[in-house]
């Protein structure tokens, strides 16, 4: 039977691996944030300004499906042709996105470029599963989860520089000499071990009904009250489809061999709630990211490189939140507390900031920013790893993969939902006082989501870290891949 443990190799092969594997993982992270500090000046040149939210939307809505299809769809026909194929979609897409003409097909291409982003996330860390042993795994998923937290932090900065000196469509070109330069790196240098063959027994089904649902829901609340009436008939049509669409997604994940979404997850309150809060701290974490920007250039005057650099300090206190948080979990095997924190803090911070106006100092952004960055660092946190603790340790790659799916869910609805809001606020004739109001509004918006993680962090049980999640949080055990 064709083996499924990884091989061993050197330190030096595991790196030459390693390397693209980190590069893709970079870019795709990249496309996440680095549209942000651009889209006042995509917006201009391409019109549709009420539009520009779905540059970013459009991007995480897709990926987030393709984020739990890929990962089976690895384990089907091997993992390396999958993987390639990812790269493929997702360069097109970023050629195609850089030579748009208009706003609606930038829209469609981004979307494009999601279905290939979502199936890089996923299928990096099960290609590091292939290729290193259990017990040194940690070590090279470091690199992995630092790569990934600088194409956070360095999106919103390149963004506005390129949009600023060079062009903005060289957020897209860009993509491309890294992503070839990867595809001949994997072709070449990847070599992973032949996996049983497991056709048919993909989700398909379910893949499907997600990105409809997931889809119809975001089309109606971004719509609904903005340029349509809740009551015309394209609202309720979409509302219908997506009820519907929900109803049977239900009705097949329930009876699925191997669902994209196992109903039973939900049964545990811990999962259940942790899966929410991933949700909400990434819609928040978007919203800031994506209109704090577009505050200090259409409201402030800021450059969009200067308005990039106001993020820096957020990212780095979710990062700083999360490895403060990770010692104390393991050393106490406790962690309801960091999302009750972090809740509060995120809310409290975000009400600071909906009080920005025209004359507000930068010290007065930075600040509440960088708060709100560390308390959805606490959240993240605790949202993985007691979702994870919730269920049985032989489906913790499905829980993970559940997990992210409502992280990536969270920030497409953050971008597209909040985006209405301003759009619906500002007015067709905006002045400097209904522009700053709607600015507030969006900010203020995001608090009501954090007083319900607060309350569902006071109501979430707290299950104990047992021994194997202790020993995944130290290192010494990996999680089995998704």
């Amino acid at each position: 039977m064709p083996t499924t443990t990884p091989q061993l190799l050197t330190h030096r092969a595991i790196m030459v691996i390693l390397v693209p594997l980190m590069l893709v993982l970079f870019i795709s992270n990249l496309d996440q944030t680095i549209v942000a500090t651009a889209l006042p000046t995509i917006g201009k040149e391409l019109g549709g300004t009420d539009q520009i939210s779905w540059v970013a939307s459009a991007y995480l809505l897709t990926s987030a499906v393709t984020t739990l299809l890929f990962g089976k769809l690895g384990d089907m026909f091997g993992r390396k042709q999958i993987f390639l194929l990812s790269i493929v979609i997702f360069l097109i897409g970023s050629v195609l996105a850089a030579v748009s003409g208009n706003m609606l097909w930038l829209i469609v291409f981004r979307a494009f470029q999601g279905l290939g982003g979502g199936g890089l996330n996923s299928l990096v860390m099960a290609i590091v599963g292939d290729i290193v042993p259990a017990r040194q795994r940690s070590r090279y998923q470091a690199y992995t989860g630092i790569v990934a937290t600088l194409a956070l932090v360095a999106g919103p900065f390149l963004g506005g520089l390129f949009a600023d000196t060079i062009s903005w469509r060289w957020i897209f070109f860009i993509n491309v000499p890294i992503g070839v330069f990867a595809i001949a790196m994997v072709a070449l240098r990847v070599h992973l071990p032949q996996h049983p063959g497991r056709r048919g027994r993909i989700d398909v089904a379910g893949g499907l009904l997600a990105a409809v649902v997931t889809t119809t829901i975001l089309l109606f609340t971004t719509l609904g009250g903005a340029g349509h009436a809740w009551n015309s008939p394209l609202i309720l049509i979409l509302i219908g489809v997506s009820v519907a669409g929900l109803l049977a997604y239900i009705l097949v994940e329930g009876r699925a061999a191997e669902p994209i979404t196992p109903l039973g997850l939900f049964r545990s309150n811990i999962f259940t709630i942790s899966s929410i809060q991933f949700g909400f701290a990434s819609l928040v974490l978007f919203v800031a990211m994506l209109y704090v920007p577009l505050f200090l250039q259409t409201v402030q005057g800021y450059s969009a490189f200067a308005a990039g650099l106001f993020l820096i300090p957020m990212l780095l206190g979710l990062v700083a939140a999360t490895a403060i948080a990770g010692p104390f979990i393991t050393k106490t095997g406790r962690y309801k507390i960091y999302p009750v924190i972090g809740s509060a803090l995120t809310g409290l911070s975000m009400w600071a900031v909906g009080s920005v106006t025209h004359d507000t100092s930068a010290w007065a952004i930075i600040v509440p920013l960088t708060f709100a960055g560390a308390g959805i660092g606490f959240m993240i946190q605790v949202a993985l790893l007691a979702g994870q603790n919730a269920v049985e340790y032989r489906h913790l790659g499905t829980a993970t993969g559940a997990l992210n799916f409502f992280k990536s869910i969270g920030g497409a609805f953050g971008a597209a939902i909040f985006g209405a809001i301003l759009a619906g606020t500002m007015g067709s004739s905006p002045t400097l006082t209904s522009t700053v109001d709607a600015f507030q509004t969006v900010f203020l918006w995001s608090v009501p989501f954090m007083i319900v993680s607060f309350a569902l962090a006071l109501l979430m049980r707290e299950k104990p870290l047992s021994e194997e999640m202790l020993e995944v949080a130290e290192g010494r055990v990996e999680v089995p891949e998704y």
